[in-house]
């Protein structure tokens, strides 16, 4: 009996891999951390590790119900290692983590990988599909134990919920912190700003300053040539006044 074919309305891993990829839920995002977590030495300790990531992709699958393919989690943690990295290196001088939901879970996955501040991954890696050793590369961490969670909405969010662990403690407050950031970037930001509002107020001034001198010159220029103007009509008068006097006495000797 001929082996039963795939049913044509499946589609095979190679479309699915260059179909464009979903966008990441959150219940998504919150399940890669665990299981990047719990998978993280071993994809540092494996060279070639496509069959880790396919692992990730079944483990993400009993916990989220959403099927992943392992180079779409591979993708997915390069690029957020390099946002991370990235997000680090801006605020490293502050008490205050960035804004981003997922900074503490990657950061305490990351916690003993040695930092750069050029906005690079170690040993020149870029993020994107072509990096495929990035977890490699790091050194190792601590590794929490595995979390199993069946697809069920309300088991999945209640274990992060009720979950004592540190894991899902700190996956619970990321939403909150983002609602208590404190207004130190903002200031900066309004102080930067306010600054550049100061010096265009400053140069509008400066160039008012030059009008209102440009415009007093041209005042008193005015006002010259009107009394000079004034000056020839006088004269004028004065000239006047004399020629009629002058034919006055001409017609008066004349009529003697």
């Amino acid at each position: 009996m001929a082996a039963a074919e795939v049913p044509s309305y499946l589609p095979s891993p190679q479309t699915e891999k260059h179909r464009r990829a979903r966008n990441w839920t959150d219940a998504e995002m919150r399940g890669l951390m665990l299981v990047w977590e719990e998978f993280f030495d071993e994809l540092k300790q494996t060279k070639r590790n496509a069959k880790v990531y396919e692992k990730m992709a079944s483990k993400l699958l009993e916990m989220t119900g959403e099927r992943r393919l392992g180079e779409e989690i591979k993708i997915k943690i390069t690029n957020m290692t390099f946002q991370y990295r990235k997000l680090k290196c801006m605020t490293d001088s502050e008490s205050v983590p960035p804004d981003w939901p997922y900074y503490l879970a990657i950061d305490r996955i990351l916690a003993k990988v040695p930092e750069s501040c050029d906005g690079k991954l170690p040993d020149g890696q870029q993020p994107g599909p072509s990096t495929s050793q990035t977890e490699a590369s790091l050194s190792p961490s601590a590794k929490s134990a595995p979390l199993y969670l069946p697809y069920n909405q309300c088991s999945f969010e209640g274990r992060f919920q009720d979950d004592g662990s540190d894991s899902s403690s700190s996956l619970l407050s990321l939403k909150f912190r983002s609602e208590e950031r404190p207004v130190r970037k903002r200031k900066g930001q309004g102080g930067h700003f306010q600054r550049k509002k100061l010096r265009l107020l400053e140069a509008m001034l400066g160039e008012q300053r030059k009008l209102s001198r440009a415009l007093e010159e041209t005042c008193r220029e005015v006002r010259r040539v009107l009394d000079q103007h004034h000056l020839l009509q006088v004269q004028s008068l004065q000239l006047q006044e004399r020629m009629m006097s002058l034919l006055e006495k001409i017609i008066a000797k004349s009529g003697v």
